[in-house]
């Protein structure tokens, strides 16, 4: 599915008591899609998504939903579409069936199609028979993904996830970079915020770096494709003609990504160790030149 612009921003300006944390001239956020904020603590990653959320209001500039500006009484129209989880998010006091069910039943649903509902996300989540566990009684990890499992249970068209990868268990990290690539799959919407580059690098369609507020150019490769083989020492990346030797690990990925920092152009063919060695043409040179 070809991806469109779902979030255009054009000169967007926020600051906190006369600080300023985000300031972007021009920015498109594409739907059907996971598109991942990276940047250090105090980049402006949690301010741009509670921008796009409706949580908070810019200073000055526009964000357009879909083509239509966002102001005023707008900013509940976005925020019915997209639902946003906090990096530490707030679970109530009762059982994790009440938690994930909170939304449907302010919606007056029926209560068979509510036990469906919670159960099928509980399940996605690898959370199957904690529905009446107490939710003060979970680790980090589990609240977590039960506040992922009511974000999605609302079917939002847009889910956003605030530093997704902070404080979280690895099996808990595996449970959700899974749920993430079938979002993926299915075409959904997905604008994540991480410091943890590694997991970004997994799991994103496109990767956005900030830095003091300013989106800067991102130092990465993204190359698309599928794992064709893996062994104990290699993961076989077929991307176009390109057969790419990736550090061996388990998992059915779509992306691989190499840092451009780790990447060495030369006119005559080097003798080294390296096992991606890839002949091409150099275009742009000056603008080569400006990223060394």
């Amino acid at each position: 599915m070809n991806a469109e612009a779902l979030f255009s921003i054009r000169n967007l300006h926020f600051s906190y008591e006369q600080k300023e944390v985000l300031r972007i001239e021009k920015l498109e956020l594409k739907a059907n899609q996971v598109t991942l904020l990276v940047g250090p603590n105090g980049s402006g990653k949690t301010t741009l998504l509670k921008l796009i959320n409706g949580l908070l209001k810019p200073g000055s500039g526009q964000i357009d939903f879909r083509g239509e500006a966002i102001n005023g009484k707008g900013y509940q129209s976005m925020r019915s579409h997209s639902v946003l989880v906090h990096q530490d998010p707030f679970l109530f006091s009762g059982s994790v069936f009440q938690n994930v069910a909170y939304g449907l039943k302010v919606r007056k649903e029926a209560a068979p199609a509510i036990r469906r509902k919670v159960s099928e996300k509980l399940t996605l989540l690898g959370l199957s028979g904690f529905e009446h566990r107490k939710a003060h009684k979970l680790s980090g990890g589990e609240k977590q993904r039960v506040a992922i499992a009511r974000a999605l249970v609302l079917e939002p068209e847009v889910l956003l996830l605030d530093e997704l990868a902070a404080n979280v268990d690895n099996k808990s990290l595996k449970l959700i970079e899974a749920l993430i690539l079938k979002l993926q799959d299915r075409g959904a919407t997905v604008i994540v915020s991480v410091h943890n580059r590694s997991f970004a690098y997994r799991l994103g369609s496109e990767l956005l770096t900030l830095k003091g507020g300013r989106i800067v150019p991102g130092m990465v490769n993204i190359f698309e494709g599928f794992v064709k083989k893996q062994d104990e020492i290699f993961t076989y990346f077929a991307s176009g003609k390109n057969l790419l030797h990736c550090p061996a690990q388990k998992g059915d990925f779509n992306t691989a990504v190499l840092p451009l920092n780790d990447v060495i152009l030369s006119e005559k063919e080097i003798n080294s160790s390296a096992q991606n060695n890839f002949r091409g043409r150099e275009i742009g040179r000056a603008s080569c030149r400006e990223r060394v």
